[in-house]
């Protein structure tokens, strides 16, 4: 890993580079409030913080979608997702956008209990918020994708959860959104493998929480449906596949949404919705996991 470290803190700075000149271009849509940095841990710690964003002029309590991004567990914030939540909320939901600490700096179960200890103040405080707690759903996008699906079989599983030492399940998930999601670490691929030190620590192999980085070694039965975004330009297009079919090996209801057209003559990359939140593909896409959540409504 000390080999990879370097290459990956260049690959990084490059993707940051890339994310604030997207950024600065990106277009919100109109009638969205922002409640900004709000900390669900208080310690000072902005990896603790989170956003909420609400449509204006609601007259009735709006179902809820969590948003955890993605950045290969060690990049980014709840930033580099906030034009792509601002859109999931155009489309009637309150959006929850979360920061969480990143490996390099905490090992892949203190992000799991950063990402838990979201859910449980979500849970405590959505009160203020003219939020439907009855209908909550969760979507994460590359890395977020991973956490997101270990998330679904978590809040399912007792068992699972104690060995985070997450003592509650805060929140019912009533459906997933994974997004170019990486379900199979351990896969025969360098690109993903490298990142397991930094997950798990020196002695990755050894870790109780190796099995965490393959999901079907995890999944569990009655998880939430799950819609699954991928497309023929994702790097990691085969990983959407593995997760599909761990779903239908257990009878999880899923779609997916495989897409292989090209936009303005290029195959679509990973993550493409929420890279380009405001193109045509990612319009189409946005709305079909909103109708799959609504869908799925108590």
């Amino acid at each position: 890993m000390d080999i990879f470290k370097p290459v990956l803190k260049i690959v990084w700075e490059k993707t940051r580079i890339v994310d604030a000149k997207r950024m600065k271009t990106e277009k919100y849509p109109n009638g969205i409030k922002e409640f900004r940095d709000i900390p669900y841990i208080e310690d000072g710690n902005m990896y603790h913080l989170l956003d909420v964003y609400v449509p204006d002029n609601t007259g009735a309590s709006l179902p809820v979608i969590i948003d955890v991004h993605g950045g290969g567990w060690m990049y980014g914030t709840k930033e580099i997702n906030k034009c792509y939540c601002h859109h999931l909320a155009k489309e009637g939901f309150i959006v929850v956008n979360i920061n969480y600490r990143l490996a390099g700096n905490v090992l892949f179960k203190d992000q799991i209990k950063d990402i838990f200890s979201a859910f449980q103040w979500i849970g405590e405080n959505m009160g203020s918020f003219p939020a439907d707690m009855n209908n909550v759903f969760l979507t994460g996008d590359s890395a977020g994708g991973h956490f997101v699906s270990i998330c679904a079989a978590l809040s399912r599983s007792e068992e699972l959860r104690k060995e985070f030492d997450i003592p509650y399940n805060p929140l019912q998930f009533n459906a997933i959104g994974a997004t170019s999601p990486v379900v199979d670490l351990l896969s025969p691929n360098i690109i993903l493998n490298v990142n397991l030190r930094m997950l798990l620590g020196s002695n990755h192999k050894k870790s109780p929480f190796c099995k965490y980085m393959k999901f079907d070694q995890v999944a569990v039965s009655g998880m939430p449906p799950f819609y699954i975004l991928t497309s023929s330009g994702d790097f990691v297009h085969s990983q959407s596949y593995k997760l599909k079919k761990v779903l239908d090996d257990l009878g999880v209801p899923n779609k997916m949404r495989d897409w292989q057209f090209k936009y303005k003559g290029k195959r679509l990359p990973h993550c493409f919705a929420v890279l380009d939140a405001n193109s045509r593909p990612a319009a189409v896409v946005i709305k079909e996991m909103a109708d799959y959540f609504k869908q799925h409504m108590k």
